[in-house]
């Protein structure tokens, strides 16, 4: 893997959480922080896979701090927020996607998809921006989210509602904790 250039600007002294930072865009936003000189935490319920993100940026000369967390299971995230840091940046890249018809569209379906998609980074946002507040640190909170969020796709409609919900969070928490 070759790692792109990096934008030139300092994190030094911030702590960051990437969910789904194990791989895909997130492991690169871990990369992206750390190489500004954040300390990077990266959270996903696969401990092999975070143990290997972690190994590869060690390579690169990056230190990434594993921790397996269920960003779906609001008491567990609550339960390791508490034994982490308060962080400066938060990154929701966790996602999940199931491509069905909309007539066919499972509830299983719809219900994965908006558990991690919505309902995790609702409330591990909540939960980080409420420590940021109690230490008044004045933070970043960034939500990953999709051209589908301002577009239809056929076979896209539970994906689509998710990120357009999530484009909506995103506005109302800009708003009020702005």
């Amino acid at each position: 893997m070759t790692f792109p250039e990096m934008p030139s600007f300092g994190l030094h002294g911030k702590r960051a959480l990437v969910t789904g930072g194990s791989r895909g865009l997130g492991f690169a936003c871990a990369i992206a922080l750390a190489h500004a000189g954040a300390e990077v935490w990266i959270a996903a319920r696969d401990r092999q896979a975070l143990e290997a993100a972690a190994a590869l940026a060690a390579e690169h000369g990056r230190v990434l701090h594993p921790v397996a967390l269920d960003i779906t299971d609001v008491a567990q995230v609550g339960a390791v927020l508490a034994e982490l840091p308060v962080f400066d940046i938060l990154v929701n890249s966790a996602g999940l996607a199931r491509h069905e018809p909309f007539l066919t569209a499972s509830e299983a379906s719809f219900d994965a998809v908006m558990a991690v998609n919505v309902r995790a980074t609702f409330f591990i946002s909540q939960r980080v921006a409420a420590r940021m507040r109690d230490q008044r640190i004045a933070g970043s909170i960034i939500h990953l989210s999709s051209q589908m969020g301002h577009v239809g796709g056929p076979r896209r409609s539970v994906y689509c509602a998710s990120k357009f919900a999530l484009e909506g969070l995103t506005k109302a928490m800009a708003l009020e904790l702005g």
